[in-house]
């Protein structure tokens, strides 16, 4: 009875412990990221993910983001959730760590009171990264941590961030390490526990272990993330990386070298542990990854089962504090005991021996019981050496409330001490090399057991892996720096037997020509027990090429490499070579050339040493034996260079070698000539009968064709011609001759000039002129003088002839241009009224105006003043054109002294000009009345004002057809009194 009571206190206080996890709304419960090398550049990531089942959903992919440290942009790649089994078996998404029968979790469908459950989920993905660089980092963020975290602030508020490094600049082809132990997140409060995640290196390379605080960095790919430690919770206690990362009152211990956990918890809790591993490699860091999961600590009972050693069961081994030390390539063998003081426990029992240490072996006796015995074996390889992290992860399956199965792992080092290892015994043939290797120690020294090849067929003492070349079967020592260890053996023997080649033998290297054939033959001395393959290489140009003896008809120089294989397991073949040269012949690189006289050609040939050479004929051939001799000849020949060599055809080749001469030139004596003068050149040239002579004349103006040998000269300036003459092979010759020109311009003649119609002008020439000629000879002086007078009536050009003392002619212009007369037309006479002026308009051609008298005139230049003289006056103009040339002109203005009126007899309202009827006046004159009226006598219209007049319109209409009366009274500036009255007929 008081079981069960203590039974329900204990499932009451768990289900009040979980109530809070099971309504949140977060799900990342911890993960981690490894990458592992597929080739090249390319890995392979994988994001471990641990899900509370109480949250929401697992995501269908999670972003990875990586850079490197060298520069360059982040770049971010998928991971996608792996659908099905998992490498190595398992399915995604199954639960880390089963309950026992009868017990729900919430993966399995419990509800708000079941246990807490966690799946794991993989996501992977391959990767090539773009260069290499010695800091690569991988990190993976996703939002939601689990709430209500013992040891850490508002982590409901966190994300999760797990990262990864990788060093591929010197690490290149490495992958990470990773766990080979699940998270085992549950553990009973106040009792004892230990953990191990077995973390396992696939490269062999060293690792060590270090707690950090959990990070946060909401996903943001890009290089250098502001990731940061996550806050402790401080109100829960005082928490560190060192001793206490959870509640467990300092007493958290984990070993850097192992990653072995031990702690005793002190209070329920859900708290996440976060756990670095560093690779390392030649003392170097090569790589980081990292574990984050959470710890449930539970309201519940638990006894830590203990792990012993049995010390004499070691064989192979020794026990140096708790460490299991054995040898490479030595069989090792020991038990230890797993035993629990609970004697109901249930002890169920798992291991990491395939992983950490291949090909080794474990037993179990005892399992379901609460001791068990494990035997474990093992024969590591000489490169199986160093730490090797054994894992043991006990659980008890007894299955007390609250129905979790609790595990604990225990670590059993495993040190490999490394052994001097020569590699590897093997059998060759003679003349080959083969590389022998060596393990354990880092300092090395090879020789020769006495009896075989000298030390020299070694190709270095003190290296590693040195190449071997035995003649005979050799057996090699190798000795390394290796202390005083457990094992203490620091040298083995490496046996290479050598097999003997056939005996045969191509002989000396041959020469032949090209086109000739020659028979090859390996000279085999066979043994009876024995048939042969041959093989020939290449088989270019073989008649066979598995004979002994084939015919060759070689194109060019060839080595020839025979292969003898006998018949029979384990024969050698032998290998020899010959070298058949092929002498080519022989190359001419001159061609046909012609030279001068007196000058050589150097022969530019090429050929084999081995002919013998001759040339022919050998008149002017510096030597005749060599092939490139020089060759100085006394005409033009065709020369023969004739290679021989024994038992070969003679092979030949020619040049034509055109002997050209050097001319002599003689254009003749110099000369005066006038500017335009003509001279036929005709010079002298020998000898004269070479018929490909080129001909160049310089300079060239002048001439008529400068390319000939006797063209026509035009003389225009004074020059020195230069004939020149060449021969194909520019075998030059050249005589010069002077030219003096007279100059055609020795007159000088004045400038163009005009003048106007009977105007005289005079015109100079000056010179060095003996005789003058005018043309034409009209209007002109002297027709034979240098100063004559010329008055043409119209624009004349006259040209001047004259002569030199050297009888050269020149000629000279001058254009005199007679220019339009003034022409200006005014009226006689014109009369004025009282008040009244009169504009000038004189018609013509001229452009400036003079007027006499200026009196009464308002401006006496211009072409059209205002005239308004007081009296009758005559007026002069004088009128000049734009040339100069001037006439005159007058006018007569006579002076009314009274002013005049008037009226039109008819109008015609709206018709332009007459559409108004006014009175006319000439002069000034005052109006007194104007008034006008119809044929009834009525008045339809009357003004005082002079220049108004009468539109036909009366009362706004207009006025019919007809006569009408008018009557005018005006007052003259005299005082003169107008009175008229008359008929005026408007038409429409």
């Amino acid at each position: 009875m008081q079981k069960k009571i203590l039974l329900g206190f204990l499932l009451a206080v768990t289900a009040m412990l979980f109530k809070p996890l099971m309504a949140s709304a977060s799900h990342a419960a911890g993960g981690e990221l490894i990458y592992e090398w597929v080739s090249d550049s390319t890995y392979k990531i994988t994001f471990k993910f641990y899900r509370d089942c109480a949250g929401t959903t697992e995501p269908l992919s999670v972003d990875c983001c990586y850079f490197s440290s060298c520069g360059g942009t982040s770049n971010t790649i998928t991971l996608n959730k792996i659908i099905g089994s998992l490498p190595g078996g398992g399915v995604n998404g199954q639960q880390v760590s089963t309950g026992c029968p009868g017990y729900t979790s919430s993966c399995n469908g419990g509800g708000i009171n079941s246990n807490p459950g966690y799946e794991e989920w993989w996501y992977t993905n391959n990767v090539t990264l773009p260069s290499s660089c010695n800091f690569w980092k991988f990190f993976v963020s996703i939002g939601n941590r689990n709430a209500g975290l013992f040891n850490i602030q508002n982590s409901a508020n966190q994300w999760l961030y797990i990262e990864a490094t990788l060093d591929n600049q010197n690490a290149q082809g490495n992958s990470s390490p990773y766990f080979t132990v699940k998270p085992v997140p549950y553990m009973c409060v106040n009792s004892p526990y230990s953990y191990n995640n077995g973390a396992v290196d696939p490269n062999g390379d060293s690792l060590s272990f270090e707690i950090i605080q959990p990070l946060n960095f909401a996903y943001n790919c890009q290089p250098n993330p502001p990731y940061n430690p996550i806050p402790w919770e401080t109100s829960n206690g005082n928490f560190n990386t060192t001793n206490n990362p959870l509640g467990t009152n300092n007493t958290f211990v984990l070993n850097p070298t192992t990653g072995q956990m031990n702690f005793t918890p002190n209070i329920t809790q859900k708290s996440a542990v976060t756990l670095r591993c560093t690779e390392w490699r030649n003392g170097a860091v090569i790589g980081t990854v990292m574990r984050d999961v959470q710890v449930i600590v539970l309201p519940c009972n638990s006894v830590q089962p203990s792990i012993t050693t049995d010390s004499t069961t070691l064989s192979g081994v020794q026990l140096v504090n708790g460490q299991v030390q054995g040898c490479a390539t030595q069989p090792l063998s020991f038990c230890f005991d797993l035993k629990s003081t609970d004697t109901s426990a249930i002890l169920v029992v798992n291991d990491n021996h395939t992983t950490v240490a291949p090909g080794s072996s474990i037993s179990y006796t005892g399992i379901n019981t609460d001791s068990v015995r494990a035997c474990f074996s093992w024969t590591p390889s000489s490169l199986d050496t160093g730490l090797k992290i054994f894992t043991v992860t006990v659980k008890d399956s007894s299955c007390d409330p609250p129905g979790i199965l609790l595990a604990q792992t225990f670590t059993i080092p495993i040190y490999i001490w490394p052994i001097t290892v020569g590699e590897v015994d093997t059998t060759i043939c003679f003349g080959d090399s083969v590389r022998l290797n060596a393990y354990g120690g880092s300092q090395f020294s090879w020789g020769v057991v006495p009896g075989g090849s000298p030390v020299s067929s070694l190709s270095c003492t003190t290296c590693k892996n040195p190449y071997a070349t035995p003649a005979v079967t050799t057996s090699y020592w190798v000795q390394s720096n290796l202390g005083n260890n457990f094992c203490n053996i620091n040298r083995d023997t490496v046996t290479i037997v050598v097999l003997p080649p056939p005996n045969f033998d191509l002989g000396l290297d041959t020469t032949t020509c090209i086109g000739n054939s020659i028979q090859l033959n390996i000279n085999l001395v066979p043994d009876t027990n024995s048939t042969y393959a041959i093989q020939w290489s290449p088989s270019t140009y073989l008649n066979n090429d598995t004979i002994a003896n084939p015919i060759v008809t070689p194109a060019v120089t060839t080595t020839y490499v025979v292969t003898v294989t006998p018949s029979g397991v384990g024969a050698c073949a032998g290998v020899d070579s010959v070298k058949v040269k092929v002498l080519q012949g022989f190359k001419l690189f001159n061609n046909d050339t012609s030279i001068c006289t007196a000058q050589s050609v150097q022969i530019n040939a090429l050929g084999d040493i081995a002919y013998a050479y001759n040339w022919t004929p050998s008149i002017g051939v510096s030597n005749t034996t060599i092939i490139n001799p020089v060759i100085t000849p006394d005409t033009s020949h065709e020369y023969v260079l004739t290679a021989s060599f024994p038992g070969c055809t003679d092979i030949s080749d020619s040049l034509f070698v055109d002997l050209q001469p050097i001319a002599n030139v003689f254009v003749g004596a110099d000369q005066i000539l006038c500017y335009g003068d003509t001279v036929h050149l005709n010079p002298v040239i020998s000898p004269a009968g070479y018929p490909h002579y080129t001909y160049v004349w310089s300079p060239a103006g002048g001439l008529s064709d400068p390319t000939i040998a006797n063209p026509v000269y035009t003389s225009l300036i004074t020059t020195t011609l230069t004939l020149t003459v060449k021969t194909p092979a520019n075998c030059t010759a050249s005589d010069a001759v002077l030219f003096t020109a007279v100059p055609g311009d020795f007159m000088n003649i004045s400038n163009d000039t005009s003048i106007c119609p009977g105007d005289t002008v005079q015109v100079h020439v000056t010179g060095s002129s003996v005789t003058l000629n005018w043309i034409p000879a009209l209007y002109i002086s002297d027709s034979t003088g240098s100063d004559p007078t010329v008055w043409p009536v119209t624009t004349t050009n006259y040209i001047v002839y004259g002569t030199d003392i050297n009888h050269c002619l020149d000629t000279e212009n001058v254009q005199i241009t007679v220019m339009p007369a003034a022409v200006v037309n005014l009226p006689d006479s014109a009369r004025i009224f009282p008040g009244e002026s009169y504009q000038m308009d004189p018609g013509g051609n001229a452009l400036y105006f003079q007027w006499f008298p200026p009196l009464g005139l308002n401006f006496a230049n211009i072409a059209n003043p205002i005239a308004k003289p007081d009296v009758n006056t005559r007026y002069f103009v004088q009128a000049t054109t734009e040339f100069g040339c001037t006439t005159k002109d007058s006018i007569d203005l006579y002076v009314s002294y009274d002013s005049y009126i008037d009226v039109p007899n008819a109008f015609s309202p709206g018709s332009a000009p007459n559409a108004v009827i006014k009175v006319i006046h000439k002069g000034d004159a005052t109006l007194k009345s104007f008034r006008i009226f119809n044929r009834w006598g009525a008045k339809v219209f009357e003004t005082s004002n002079i220049d108004e007049g009468w539109d036909g319109m009366y009362n706004s209409k207009p006025q019919p057809m007809g006569v009408y009366v008018y009557m005018v009274e005006a007052v003259s500036p005299t005082g003169r009194r107008f009175v008229k009255q008359g008929n005026i007929t408007l038409i429409r």
